[in-house]
């Protein structure tokens, strides 16, 4: 990193340097002070090179062979937005050429004027009190998220830029706090030129539907950038979208709360909620099915509540005779990783075991990525019993019921 960072300034310098020489070239004998990169953020490195201060010829130099310099004693200092710099963000003294050219590295330090954005003035004073200003813009913080909508415990990406930056030159931990809605979802490092990336996920307790501000704050200080995330409303389709009494329908749910109990569905005035009734998955959807009940033709409307989270869809009965269709047999097995969710999305679930009294075998499940090709109860089946270990206890929705779960082993039929 500190060789990067010398390169780096290497090579600005060169670049201003050429640019200084050029200016004096033209007008010898206006002293010229310039910064780069400009902009810049706070805690980043920069370049800054001075032409055309007290040349050696003038008496009173202070340093080898009587050329001049900048101190860092008494007034001969540079001062960021009125304040002295001192070490580690400059090493002084600052020594000049026979001509009073001189170049140098400062790290602009963190503070309640360096944090904010806009014009930070930087004063160079030399030993003879020639003293010389130049201005420097600081950087706007400026955050992005991707995607910009998204249901809760959803994943969002975070880029940003204009934040104080990371520099091994300072003993400055600098971090940005990630809040949605005001609670902390995440704490990010910027990079050395005050970059941020990272995730975060929606919290659980967002409102379904709601717009929620995600904002990136510097640590310590009251300087921000913002953005808005919406979760979207919960929503319902059915497939086919029209068809005769007696007909099956499939229903399929989103943006629901996870893991939770659909405890209403409702087609009219009539309840259509099959035994089991679903649940939804990690990510809110589910998919269950019903019977047209006998309706007249025309438009009905479809109710799901579920997790206090209710969508509304419509469904057209078409005119004609009452039709017999076979029930969809309900799926009896669950994978266990999606069975247990509940469980293993709190770090709550140790282990699960089950003995099979037919082979005389004991199989298992561990939650932990470690043991994802070592596990051999790959689905909970219903009407299996398993001794499930958890660290606490827990209210958990297991198998389309809330089960009471206590600390260290049960015995749960399935």
């Amino acid at each position: 990193m500190q060789i990067r960072l010398k390169l780096v300034f290497l090579v600005m310098s060169a670049a201003i340097l050429a640019s200084i020489g050029a200016a004096s070239d033209a007008n010898p004998a206006a002293p010229v002070l310039a910064v780069s990169p400009n902009p810049a953020v706070a805690n980043q490195t920069v370049s800054l090179l001075g032409t055309g201060f007290t040349p050696a010829t003038t008496p009173g130099g202070t340093g080898s062979a009587g050329v001049h310099r900048i101190t860092g004693t008494g007034g001969s200092q540079i001062t960021v937005g009125g304040s002295l710099l001192t070490a580690p963000n400059v090493t002084y003294p600052i020594n000049f050429d026979e001509s009073g050219n001189w170049a140098t590295s400062i790290t602009i330090p963190v503070n309640i004027n360096t944090v904010a954005s806009g014009p930070l003035e930087i004063k160079v004073v030399d030993d003879v009190g020639l003293t010389l200003t130049t201005q420097l813009t600081l950087k706007s913080p400026d955050i992005t998220i991707s995607p910009a909508s998204g249901g809760r415990t959803s994943s969002v990406v975070i880029t940003g830029d204009g934040f104080p930056a990371s520099n091994p030159a300072t003993s400055d931990d600098v971090q940005i706090n990630i809040t949605y809605g005001g609670a902390t979802v995440n704490v990010l490092a910027p990079n050395i030129s005050g970059e941020i990336s990272g995730t975060f996920q929606v919290p659980s307790t967002a409102a379904i539907p709601s717009t929620n501000v995600v904002r990136a704050t510097v640590s310590g200080y009251d300087f921000s950038a913002i953005t808005a995330h919406s979760v979207p409303a919960a929503a319902l389709s059915v497939s086919p979208e029209s068809g005769l009494p007696g007909s099956i329908i499939t229903i399929f749910g989103e943006s629901f709360p996870s893991s939770a109990l659909v405890t209403s569905m409702r087609a009219g005035n009539i309840s259509v909620l099959g035994s089991p009734a679903p649940v939804t998955d990690a990510a809110g959807r589910f998919t269950s099915f019903f019977v047209v009940p006998l309706f007249l033709p025309g438009e009905e409307s479809i109710v799901v509540t579920a997790g206090g989270t209710t969508a509304v869809t419509e469904f057209t009965v078409r005119d004609g005779p009452v039709v017999s269709q076979p029930t969809p047999s309900p799926d009896l097995t669950t994978g266990a990783a999606e069975a247990l969710v509940t469980l293993t999305r709190g770090d709550n679930l140790v282990r699960v075991w089950h003995f099979d009294n037919g082979s005389k075998r004991w199989t298992f499940f561990d939650p932990r990525p470690a043991f994802a090709n070592a596990n051999t109860i790959k689905v909970m089946e219903s009407g299996k019993v398993y001794w499930v270990q958890v660290n606490k206890n827990q209210s958990a929705m297991l198998n389309g019921k809330v089960v009471e779960v206590f600390q260290g082993w049960n015995l749960l039929p399935w």
